[in-house]
């Protein structure tokens, strides 16, 4: 490793090419190799992929070498803690990659299934088969590979979705949430097939629903909206692009026993056209996909969160509240609250900021990996 790259030294499990200063010649994709730094002390020890731009990402420290028994205390580590924290809750995220000790590596529960989705190569050819035993052994009904990661690509992997374990499922499986149930399909949909992480974020839109008209933008499957017309919403709208997840909000809405008004509409055209009806909600959630896979895209990101963020404030009355989400990795809290401010100086809304919230515990942050704190939720209260 080249000098001065304190930041893999401090922690961080990332070691990318640029930061070699002397590279073996046959290096074999999925190998377990040691990384030294520039003195030529041994580091630690991670699995390599010389298709990904980050090279190696570290497993162990120091002279502790990566084997199974090692990736089998990280994952029964991992599940203590969410034991722990979540008692009450039975469908969540069980391992949620580098934050747990294990990069590229989820492991998530939906329905009595387990739900494996390696996100590297590493992950795929070297933890998987590490953990798939003690997967099995937890009991599930049976296990599903979703490779289904865009990130995949990077990685030179190709997209899997199949069985690992048992029989699959004879249809969508139940998954629960704080009273609301999802019909979530685990042999299709975007990757996980549900989100965890916006969990608590949808239960404080639930919260603050009652009597009030909700607009949830970006909806995917319902995840906001169902909570808001749970929480007594006068009146809840849903947009969608996806055909598919609009499909699937109808049947979960009606799996809820509630009402929802669900459009297959372009969210960006759907706002400007509610914006230019002067149509007024006294809810607006906006959740969409990541705007910026990398910090090249960082610049579009921003402008694309401004504008919808300016649409939606202009949607808003008196005492009106926006619960706007971004999910990029590539996007902090502080540039993303730079985009609403900018949004906020456009649009002429002046208001009070309810809190400023991410991921549920399931999805936790580690301090030395600042890529870990992806998610951010912001309130704000129309004055």
């Amino acid at each position: 490793m080249r000098p001065g790259q304190h930041r893999v030294l401090q922690g961080h499990p990332w070691v990318f090419h640029g930061e070699f200063r002397d590279l073996p010649a046959d290096l074999a994709p999925g190998e377990i190799v040691e990384v030294a730094d520039a003195r030529g002390r041994l580091v630690g020890s991670g699995y390599l992929n010389p298709e990904s731009s980050i090279l190696v990402r570290i497993l162990t420290r120091g002279e502790r070498h990566p084997d199974p028994e090692w990736a089998t205390a990280k994952l029964h580590a991992a599940i203590t803690r969410r034991r722990q924290e979540m008692p009450d809750v039975t469908d969540l995220r069980l391992v949620h990659a580098e934050a747990d000790g294990l990069p590229g590596f989820v492991l998530e529960r939906m329905g009595g299934y387990a739900i494996v989705s390696p996100d590297t190569l590493g992950a795929q050819e070297v933890l998987l088969p590490w953990l798939l035993d003690e997967i099995r052994a937890l009991g599930p009904e049976g296990v599903v590979l979703r490779a289904v990661s865009p990130s995949r690509q990077h990685e030179g992997l190709g997209l899997e979705l199949r069985m690992l374990a048992g029989d699959p499922p004879r249809g969508p499986v139940e998954v629960h949430e704080e009273g609301v149930t999802y019909l979530v399909d685990l042999l299709s949909g975007q990757k996980t097939g549900h989100y965890f992480d916006q969990r608590r974020n949808r239960s404080r839109v639930g919260a603050l629903s009652s009597g009030r008209r909700v607009l949830d933008v970006f909806s995917y499957t319902g995840g906001f909206a169902l909570h808001a017309a749970r929480g007594g919403a006068s009146s809840v709208t849903a947009i969608d692009s996806s055909s598919d997840a609009v499909t699937a909000l109808r049947r979960n809405a009606e799996r809820n026993g509630v009402v929802i008004e669900a459009r297959e509409e372009n969210a960006f055209d759907a706002l400007r056209t509610l914006s230019q009806a002067r149509e007024r909600f006294d809810l607006v959630v906006l959740d969409p996909p990541p705007f910026a896979r990398g910090r090249a895209h960082l610049p579009a990101a921003l402008r694309a969160y401004k504008e919808i963020n300016l649409r939606a404030m202009r949607l808003l009355p008196p005492g009106g509240i926006l619960s706007t989400a971004s999910c990029s990795h590539a996007v902090s809290v502080e540039d993303f609250l730079g985009a609403v401010r900018a949004a906020a100086a456009d649009a002429g809304f002046t208001g009070r900021v309810l809190g400023i919230h991410g991921a549920d515990s399931d999805h936790p942050v580690r301090i030395e990996i600042p890529e870990t704190d992806y998610l951010h939720c912001i309130e704000l209260v129309k004055e």
